[in-house]
């Protein structure tokens, strides 16, 4: 590899891991240590349905892992007292998870540290330097994208 793959390889995981610890710490901190950061990802997806919740399937879709899985992580968090389940009056296979008090303040909780994770974010980088990073991160993410879909 060239000097400037290397460079590049270099900083993918150096930037991958450091966002994965300070996601780690901000998570350990919001729920003294409870929470996976999968079960916060679920958490996360159930919060974005608001009041209504979301249903089993739809969390599977959206993480994009099995129904099984989420079955499980749902009843994790069930027991933990962050999320209940309910099933569907007129469809009694179809479940809906929606977020107790504690899972909502863990949900926002968690989109706050994002928010000024991204605001520190922001503030590092100079002004004419924001529309390169834009840029770089779409045409970065657009191609980790179709990557996927082609090994799907």
């Amino acid at each position: 590899m060239d000097a400037l793959g290397n460079e590049l390889s270099r900083l993918l995981v150096d930037t991958y891991r450091a966002a994965g610890k300070i996601e780690q710490i901000m998570l350990e901190d919001l729920s003294d240590g409870k929470l996976s950061l999968s079960e916060m990802r679920a958490i996360e997806c159930v919060g974005g349905g608001r009041l209504k919740g979301r249903t089993v399937t739809q969390i599977s879709q959206e993480l994009d892992i099995t129904l099984p899985s989420v079955t499980s992580m749902v009843k994790r968090l069930e027991q933990k007292g962050y999320a209940t389940r309910q099933r569907v009056a007129a469809d009694g296979r179809q479940v809906i998870v929606k977020l107790t008090d504690a899972g909502m303040h863990a949900y926002i909780g968690y989109l706050y540290a994002q928010r000024k994770m991204i605001n520190a974010v922001r503030v590092s980088v100079q002004d004419e330097d924001v529309a390169v990073l834009l840029r770089s991160l779409k045409a970065l993410n657009g191609f980790f994208s179709q990557k996927m879909e082609e090994l799907k």
